[in-house]
């Protein structure tokens, strides 16, 4: 890999007058490693040999939080080379900015009334994944119009949940082992905000399973003992099956 990349920096990037060049590696937690060293150790060290050849590379990773506590514990250095930046769920203004920067960037003159936004980012706990895969589904349901209003939402409402349920939620649920799964909808059923592994005494094995499911990313830790499911919707998708 080193020498590809120092070959496409100096016969093909450098040429072209391209200053820096951005690699980015889309979860992190699913790189393959190697029983017999360190895939994160190599990835620094690679990295850091690329400046030395002047060549001038930009690596940008993402991951669940939970990895690079991990990473910390087992390969401490490669903490040093990145700087950590945490994606906490949009407000308002957050998530009417991105929507409109991508509308703009697709050359799309349609306006997005405002309450439409707001209904978007409170049903998506400002998860921005959430929020663009949801206008990208309604922006689908209604197209041709050139302003989407709250009657377009709600009308669509229905079909877009169904679609994250399809292509989101039923692939994260899958993720999970049958006892695993079989926990969450029992946590689901409960329609509580937060539950604890002792909330399931008679579940052989909730304590380990929680932590599992954590780890997953299908569960979130809210403090000592107090967990929720990952996503409002998520819940509501598990209370349907």
């Amino acid at each position: 890999m080193l020498d590809a990349l120092q070959s496409l920096w100096e016969d093909h990037l450098k040429p072209q007058g391209i200053q820096v060049a951005f690699v980015l590696l889309d979860d992190l937690h699913y790189f393959p490693i190697r029983a017999e060293e360190s895939a994160y150790l190599t990835l620094r060290a690679t990295f850091q040999e690329l400046v030395n050849r002047n060549c001038n590379y930009s690596l940008v990773v993402t991951a669940p939080s939970l990895l690079f506590s991990e990473i910390a514990d087992t390969a401490e250095p490669v903490m040093r080379f990145f700087k950590r930046f945490d994606l906490k769920p949009f407000i308002f203004n957050e998530a009417k900015e991105a929507i409109n920067v991508r509308l703009r960037v697709a050359g799309s003159n349609i306006v997005v009334d405002d309450k439409v936004i707001e209904t978007i980012t409170e049903k998506t706990e400002g998860h921005p994944y959430l929020i663009m895969f949801t206008m990208f589904e309604l922006l689908t349901l209604v197209s041709g119009t050139q302003r989407i209003s709250m009657d377009d939402f709600n009308t669509n409402w229905h079909l877009i949940e169904g679609s994250l349920g399809k292509s989101i939620f039923s692939q994260k649920f899958q993720t999970a082992s049958d006892k695993e799964r079989e926990l969450m909808l029992k946590i689901a059923e409960t329609d509580r905000e937060f539950v604890s592994p002792s909330d399931f005494k008679g579940f052989s094995g909730a304590t380990e399973l929680f932590s599992r499911l954590e780890k997953k990313e299908l569960l979130l830790r809210h403090g000592r003992g107090k967990y929720s499911l990952f996503h409002r919707l998520f819940a509501e998708f598990l209370k349907r099956q």
